[in-house]
């Protein structure tokens, strides 16, 4: 079945195994802070994510888009399996890098420019409300019993993502 070319960005994000990674683990560090730091983490990787689908639509070459998406994946999987709560200065950086990368390593499936642009906001739509949930989620759950269900999460991400890496570094 086809979906609309829409639909098919909207979910791009969340059928790439490397852009569910970083989703999650972005969501997992935005989680246990405040609303409105949440707000500014995920307007700042809405900004990076446009900055990357721009840059694609322009005929942006091939990049390591993919690596820097699964570093950032890895390095706020260990942010959050320490648990502490990552201040938005530091954690701003990684969710602009995150949705640059994440855009630079979303190219659309089509070939008519019209569904290819619906593919792109479909992405840029589908990665912002996926990120939104997932930190939402993970705000929601912040409570004792539930923070050590995030930190055993944020780990499991770091280790899936360094391990990803290191399969693509060593193939």
């Amino acid at each position: 079945m086809v979906l609309p070319a829409g639909i098919d960005g909207f979910l791009h994000p969340l059928v790439t195994p490397g852009h569910l990674i970083a989703l999650i683990s972005l969501g997992l560090v935005a989680g246990p802070t405040t609303l409105p730091a949440i707000t500014a983490m995920v307007a700042t990787f809405a900004l990076g994510l446009t900055i990357g689908l721009g840059a694609l639509a322009c005929g942006a070459g091939e990049t390591p888009a993919g690596d820097v998406l699964l570093a950032s994946a890895a390095l706020c999987g260990l942010t959050a399996a320490k648990g502490v709560r990552a201040p938005v200065a530091l954690a701003a950086p990684a969710a602009l890098a995150s949705g640059v990368a994440l855009g630079l390593d979303s190219p659309p499936e089509a070939i008519r420019l019209g569904e290819a642009v619906a593919m792109l906001i479909g992405t840029a739509c589908g990665g912002i409300a996926a990120l939104a949930l997932i930190a939402l989620l993970a705000f929601t759950a912040a409570g004792r019993w539930q923070g050590i269900v995030l930190r055993v999460a944020g780990s499991w991400i770091a280790a899936i993502a360094i391990v990803a890496l290191a399969v693509r570094w060593a193939t």
